[in-house]
């Protein structure tokens, strides 16, 4: 019996015992809450997410359209990178189940009907509410670009499956779909390990000695890459702050780039190269050419699309051949001194970087968090891990939550997200303290499992799924005239008693920031009956900061 399918599935069996309450209320089969575990894993660790952030992304349910989990980025340059996720966990762990040929049919559909906005379709709450935030960014002009990620505990589907998405896609540019099974999954649980790695460059390079450090400059196959990125995999990314998420305008570029006869014997000229350092190399510089470089601590800093792009494209496309084609490598030999390798990690990553989190985790202001909230009787996480507890508190979370309460961003805590620890993170961590943070997390929490909730009125049920970030803000605002206290004033002093009463009040709370929405809400429609207001317009009003600011502002 394979081994490391017996690990996944005592990681499911345990994510459901630790974290009971989630699972309880989702379903009381136990065969439904290994399912919904192992798909919580596989998204987790597909996008590189704590567990408790991936809960969000779930959306498996009835009538989900044909997609278990979603996550959604728009990088603010018109492109709406949209990744998708289907699960099938089998039971049986000495079976080699193929993802099924059918669940693959069913996926292309569901692509052709979410990114089509003249197709109706049938939709569970959280389906509905991914599919109308896509709609919305659609019909402002973005242009999708979609990986489905298909996750299993078997093996990689069919031919006939293959034939399948090529029949439909092949040439597509902007649909990409990704196999990923248990054995992806362990390199996550069991990352963050040293490697140490062997890296053959080619032809002659430059090696320069800088106030104590030492750089190589040299071109490197890209058949070197994918087997670097083949052996270690996204562990070698750990330090890479821009999150791959599949196709996308950037990488479709270098795709197309690698597998046309013309253009791949320029590809070292077109890309921009990759950065990586490690604390110390060796290399025989006796030899005048095609070292072999012997790098101990290696990462991946900059650069990280383009290796994974080329690993991708080298193994889903056996019959051409790479062997002359190379890239440029930057390769800084730094010590352990974190202040430059944080550094360099930012001045290599000053276009459009996604994701500082881990770059500040080390600051002061978060190591006062996770102290802070450790003596109010909470784990604030400053890193990311593949630690199982959802009640723990990411420092991404927190940023949420934080900008969209506090400092009243809604719109932007929700759809720029990814930029929570860069450009505005001064805005949001300056003078926070571990009270506030915590009252953050759990007024947004409410918000969010009211979010999921289904109700009776047709016109809450017509926002709700899209209301979530304004609410948490409006109650937020409404605690702190209740107590008479301004933000800074909330602190570990009066942080029992405000949330004892918030405890105590919370659905009072929000039904009432709920109803001052609605007629507001209603307002912005002319007074029109939210039920008859399309989804995608209600989640376009919601990114409106003038509307937003109408909504604080009354409140």
């Amino acid at each position: 019996m394979d081994i490391v399918k017996q690990v996944i599935d005592q990681r499911v069996n345990k994510l459901i015992e630790e974290n009971s309450s989630l699972f309880n209320e989702l379903t009381q089969d136990a065969e439904i809450q290994k399912s919904y575990s192992f798909l919580l894993l596989g998204v987790a660790a597909y996008l590189n997410f704590d567990v408790a952030e991936a809960v969000q992304c779930i959306t498996d349910g009835g009538n989900d359209g044909g997609f278990d989990a979603a996550y959604i980025s728009h990088s603010g340059e018109g492109a709406l990178n949209v990744v998708l996720f289907q699960s099938k966990y089998t039971r049986n762990l000495e079976k080699e189940n193929a993802f099924p040929a059918n669940a693959i049919e069913k996926s292309i559909n569901t692509i052709k009907n979410i990114f089509d906005p003249s197709r109706q379709m049938l939709l569970n709450d959280k389906s509905n509410e991914v599919v109308d935030d896509v709609r919305a960014f659609i019909a402002d002009g973005s242009i999708p670009y979609v990986t489905f990620v298909m996750i299993n505990n078997g093996i990689k589907w069919n031919q006939d499956a293959q034939n399948y998405i090529d029949n439909e896609f092949k040439g597509q540019k902007q649909v990409e779909f990704v196999y990923y099974n248990h054995n992806d999954i362990i390199k996550y649980i069991n990352k963050h390990g040293k490697i140490n790695e062997i890296l053959t460059l080619t032809g002659i390079a430059i090696k320069e000695d800088f106030n104590y450090k030492e750089v190589i400059l040299g071109r490197v196959s890209v058949k070197e890459i994918a087997r670097i990125l083949d052996k270690n995999g996204d562990d070698l990314l750990d330090r890479n702050i821009r999150k791959y998420l599949g196709i996308n305008s950037v990488n479709k570029a270098i795709r197309d780039t690698l597998v046309d006869d013309a253009k791949r014997a320029n590809f070292f000229f077109y890309n921009n190269g990759i950065t990586m350092i490690c604390s110390d190399f060796k290399y025989n510089a006796l030899q005048k050419e095609d070292w072999r470089v012997q790098a101990n601590g290696l990462q991946i800093i900059n650069g990280g699309q383009t290796c994974k792009t080329i690993h991708d494209v080298l193994s889903n496309n056996p019959d051409i051949d790479f062997s002359s084609t190379t890239v440029l490598l930057r390769l800084y030999a730094v010590g352990d001194d974190k202040s430059v390798i944080d550094g360099i990690t930012r001045a290599t990553n000053s276009q459009n970087p996604v994701d500082f989190r881990d770059l500040k985790s080390n600051e002061e202001k978060q190591l006062l968090l996770e102290q802070g909230a450790k003596e109010l009787g909470f784990t604030y996480k400053r890193k990311k891990d593949s630690q199982m507890n959802t009640d723990a508190i990411p420092s991404s979370v927190a940023a949420e939550a934080v900008f969209a309460i506090w400092r009243q961003k809604p719109h932007l805590a929700k759809y720029k997200k990814s930029e929570c620890f860069n450009d505005y993170y001064e805005s949001i961590f300056k003078n926070l303290n571990a009270a506030q943070m915590i009252m953050a997390v759990l007024i947004f929490r409410l918000c969010d499992s009211y979010r999921k909730r289904p109700s009776a009125d047709r016109e809450i049920e017509a926002q709700r799924r899209f209301s979530n970030y304004v609410l948490a803000s409006i109650i937020g605002a409404k605690l702190l005239e209740i107590f008479e206290i301004p933000i800074d004033r909330l602190t570990h002093a009066n942080f029992s008693e405000i949330k004892e009463y918030f405890s105590t009040n919370r659905d009072i709370l929000y039904h009432e920031a709920e109803q001052h929405l609605l007629k507001y809400l209603k307002q912005s429609f002319g007074g029109n009956p939210l039920e008859k207001i399309s989804g995608r317009s209600i989640a376009a009003v919601f990114r409106r900061f003038d509307f937003v600011e109408l909504i604080l502002n009354v409140q």
